[in-house]
């Protein structure tokens, strides 16, 4: 074993304190100087924690004199940085999901600069009255003018940077709570995961490009994995919940900017957080069952603490690192414009975990180390690389070419009695969906028998909905709709929502698409209770699309919006965008039967349709409200109960 990989059993080294959860570490030059021993002494933290920050000792940032040169910065080249568009979980408020789109263009660190003072790229100016802010500003620099911030900020201190001052506890807490609040309405930028490092050659303790850990046994360098990559950020780029790749540890350093805020999952309820992200992706989990891999999905602490989970939290200052273990599910955002720079490491700890780590499959590139080859170079255990795939149960190869195989004598294993199928019993005739009782209680999605069976139903509004519609007999207090054969022999279009096949199906299962947008040459056709969810007005029949260009649709903060949302009823039909609609009708329609209106508030609170099982609070803003004389779909307003 090298001696560079061992613990030192006299260093014992402790939290200078804690902040909401995380430890928080001020070592000396002594204890900081050996980037593995030191590591071996805190482990026992951060796997409780999920996340340790450690603040490097005067002494050390001295030594980074030199470090940030024009030459040096001119070589950090922003390649094809990510636009993160982010969108609401539907019924899940503080919940999301995030699809990163590549930006086909190169910035230098000074025009990513730039970018940053653009108005889609800047925080929001202070609420606060000045005298809050003077106080507050007052109490910061209190606080942090020390000789090792006084260092820092002299080490910092050049056109590349901004003014970090600004960034006082105070102002991070506003703008973490309207992080969160208006996180669906922003499409951040973020230039990760580009390969390269700032830190001088010169610089030999704690230079994250050139840390002493297991990762040194490899015999190849991975970028990411154990060769560092620079992420710059700007306000709002985030990093969502995920672990390191093969549970492996990282630190991330802040060069200089803007803080990065940081979230951290304890070890002990990572299993329920894996739960909980699992009940509400689950069709991701199936897809993929290491879809927290994908970095795609966003909670906030105020969603996980709702569920029982603890969430630590801190903020991540330039000068400072970040330590994540294995285990501790991470996420965290950008204040604003920043330079950090991150890789993984292992300790001697992280052998038995590799043994367990599974990866995901769906990614053909996801990172796949050979931990066995490390073990045996770390024990002095000579190495035999497997001949073949067979040899060895435990592959660690990415790829593995398939072998032919000879075709066998092997006797035909005799054939299964073909069962008998059951057929399948659908709440309506004319659609897929199985609406919950607190929805059929309302008289437009009442539950009809036709004249075929009492036993065969339809919902009114998918009765009404069909071209022609169908007829509603009554007879005392009985209604049936009539004319559902007519219906399924002509009604064989596929729904544009929810594409449920329907046209090779027996006469009882064609679940035909009765409700057509009424623009010429326009092929889009829905189940009626599929349409409502689409974003379909009902008054004049027109699909999301065209709805949108035959009248305008009132933007965010119009008077006329306010105005004609304070007039919905109760048990209204409301269909709505999270991210905010503007002009343009842009991302995921949702809708939801309303259940208070909070004219004062601005907002409505709805049950989420279908389910009818979340409650979610939406601001006027986000409503899909057109600029027509009457309310939108006024057939679903004022619903009355059966």
């Amino acid at each position: 074993m090298d001696s560079k990989y061992c613990a030192d059993p006299t260093l014992v080294v402790e939290p200078k304190y804690y902040s909401n959860g995380v430890p928080v570490f001020e070592p000396t030059m002594g204890e900081f100087q050996n980037f593995y021993k030191f590591n071996k002494a805190i482990n026992k933290y951060g796997m409780c924690s999920g996340i340790v920050k450690i603040v490097p000792p005067l002494e050390w940032i001295n030594l980074l004199q030199g470090t940030y040169t024009k030459d040096v910065l001119d070589r950090v080249c922003i390649r094809n940085p990510i636009v993160q568009n982010i969108n609401v979980t539907a019924g899940q408020k503080g919940v999301f999901s995030s699809q990163n789109i590549q930006k086909q263009r190169r910035y230098s660190i000074y025009q990513w600069k730039e970018l940053a003072a653009k108005p889609n790229h800047i925080p929001p100016s202070p609420r606060r009255n000045k005298a809050l802010l003077e106080d507050a500003k007052l109490r910061s620099d209190t606080k942090i003018h020390t000789a090792r911030s006084l260092a820092v900020s002299r080490l910092l201190l050049g056109d590349f940077n901004i003014n970090v001052s600004v960034y006082t506890p105070e102002r991070c807490q506003e703008l973490e709570t309207l992080y969160w609040k208006s996180l669906g309405y922003a499409e951040p930028m973020y230039g990760a995961d580009m390969p390269g490092s700032v830190f001088s050659e010169n610089t030999k303790a704690w230079n994250v490009a050139h840390l002493p850990n297991l990762l040194d046994l490899m015999e190849e360098k991975l970028s990411g994995i154990n060769d560092a990559y620079l992420y710059a950020g700007l306000w709002k780029a985030s990093f969502s919940w995920h672990l390191e790749d093969q549970d492996l540890y990282s630190i991330n350093y802040l060069h200089f900017g803007a803080p990065k805020q940081w979230y951290s999952i304890p070890q002990a309820q990572a299993g329920k957080f894996f739960n909980l992200m699992k009940d509400i992706f689950n069709e991701h989990y199936k897809s993929c069952p290491e879809f927290l891999r994908h970095k795609t999905f966003l909670a906030s602490p105020q969603f996980l603490k709702k569920h029982g989970i603890t969430c630590n939290s801190i903020v991540h200052n330039q000068g400072e690192f970040i330590i994540t273990y294995p285990y501790g599910y991470h996420a965290g955002f950008n204040y604003g414009f920043n330079l950090a720079e991150s890789v993984n490491f292992a300790l001697e700890e992280w052998l038995e975990i590799a043994k367990r780590a599974r990866k995901c499959e769906c990614i053909k590139d996801s990172v796949c180390i050979n931990y066995r080859e490390i073990y045996c170079k770390f024990n002095g255990i000579p190495y035999l690389a497997p001949m073949s795939p067979s040899l060895s149960p435990d592959l660690t190869f990415q790829e593995t070419a398939e072998v032919p195989m000879k075709p066998t004598t092997e006797a035909p294993r005799p054939g299964r009695k073909r069962q008998k199928i059951k057929p399948v019993v659908r709440q309506c005739a004319l659609c897929p969906n199985m609406l919950p009782e607190a929805m059929t209680k309302y008289v437009d999605f009442q539950l009809l028998p036709t004249e075929n069976s009492s036993d065969q139903r339809v919902h009114r509004i998918c009765a009404l909905s069909q071209h022609p519609p169908l007829t509603i007999s009554k007879a005392g207090d009985c209604e049936t709709a009539v004319g559902l054969d007519r219906a399924l022999r002509f009604q064989k279009a596929k729904c544009t929502f929810c594409h449920v096949p329907n046209i090779k199906l027996p006469p009882s299962l064609l679940y035909g698409a009765g409700v057509a947008c009424s623009m010429p040459k326009c092929r889009r056709n829905y189940h009626a209770t599929c349409a409502v969810s689409a974003g379909f007005t009902f008054d004049e029949n027109l699909c999301k699309m065209h709805r949108a260009k035959t009248a305008r649709l009132l933007s965010m903060e119009e008077p006329l919006l306010y105005e004609k949302c304070a007039q919905v009823p109760s048990n209204s039909f409301v269909q709505f965008a999270p991210r905010g609609i503007g002009k343009k009708h842009v991302g995921d329609l949702f809708c939801g039967v309303l259940t208070a209106n909070n004219v004062d508030e601005h907002s409505f609170s709805v049950l989420m349709y279908p389910d009818m099982s979340e409650h979610m609070e939406i601001h006027y803003d986000d409503v899909l409200m057109s600029d027509v004389p009457h309310l939108d779909n006024s057939r679903f307003l004022g619903m009355t109960v059966v």
